[in-house]
């Protein structure tokens, strides 16, 4: 009940934002919609820091400099409370198997690279 309630106001919030009611939120509407002093306390007590801005947007921005209602609802929804450590471990090991394939694409290219 609680997590359906918690989507239902994000849904309502993301409208709110949404000023132009075309199903994205920008990032000058997000920046606007974070201006508000309730949003800011209605996320916190969500257990989301959206004191900086600019992470916050980022966070939910795939890319493509907007986010639409899906988005914003499953970002903010995952963004609630306390990084647990197995989430850490599983960026932990991700990093390093980028690390990883990172260092071998740098010993193919030198490889090439090389006269």
């Amino acid at each position: 009940k609680k997590t359906a309630w918690i989507q239902r106001s994000l849904y309502n919030l993301f409208d709110e934002a949404d000023s132009n009611s075309d199903g994205f939120l920008t990032k000058d509407e997000m920046y606007d919609f974070l201006r508000h002093q309730k949003v800011q306390l209605w996320l916190k007590e969500l257990g989301v820091d959206a004191s900086d801005q600019d992470t916050f947007i980022s966070l939910l921005d795939d890319g493509d400099c907007k986010v639409n209602r899906e988005a914003f609802v499953h970002g903010v929804t995952q963004l609630r409370g306390e990084a647990r450590s197995q989430d850490l471990l599983q960026v932990f090991n991700s990093v390093k198997t980028i690390d990883h394939r990172l260092k071998q694409l740098g010993q193919v290219l030198e490889g090439v690279l090389q006269p």
